[in-house]
């Protein structure tokens, strides 16, 4: 069998978590990524250990299941692309937004998302929470810039909560 190898970013797709909560089948992709902000990384699980007085070792270990996260760069947002990592209002509602109320509390955002290199693995995860802030600089040398981070979800339905697949 031939070396895999998954390298580069042709685009992080977002839609609705599909009915039963399997993965969303209509997707889109949120904007471009800045170069070299994607970044994927699954925490170390957390270990809890149980010890008794009269023993050195630990009498029983449990474990969680660790948190993996995506975090990546929009690249110069624009008003669509806020309204979809932050939540909020566009204004007006329809036709082309002229302006984009950010939110006056934390929303929450759960969606299906798709991540597929130029060459390797995809990742699809059926069910994710979104969250962004806002990063980069005001400067000629710098553009604004949304930071979004996607943690991986437990599905609400009989599927697993990070497929990988073949480009």
């Amino acid at each position: 069998m031939g070396k895999l190898v998954t390298i580069g970013l042709a685009k992080i797709e977002v839609g609705e978590i599909g009915t039963n909560g399997v993965m969303g089948t209509s997707l889109e992709t949120i904007g471009h990524t800045a170069e070299g902000s994607c970044t994927i990384e699954t925490a170390d699980p957390e270990i809890t250990e149980f010890f008794v007085e009269e023993l050195d070792e630990p009498i029983h270990t449990a474990a969680k299941m660790a948190v993996t996260t995506i975090t990546f760069q929009l690249a110069s947002p624009d008003l669509e692309q806020c309204k979809a990592v932050f939540g909020g209002d566009l204004n007006p509602e329809t036709g082309t937004p002229t302006s984009w109320d950010y939110p006056s509390g934390l929303v929450t955002i759960e969606k299906s998302v798709k991540i597929t290199p130029k060459e390797g693995l995809i990742f699809s995860i059926p069910r994710a929470k979104i969250t962004a802030k806002f990063t980069g600089q005001f400067g000629r040398s710098e553009t604004l810039k949304v930071e979004v981070v996607i943690t991986v979800l437990k599905p609400t339905g009989n599927v697993a909560p990070m497929i990988l697949s073949l480009v």
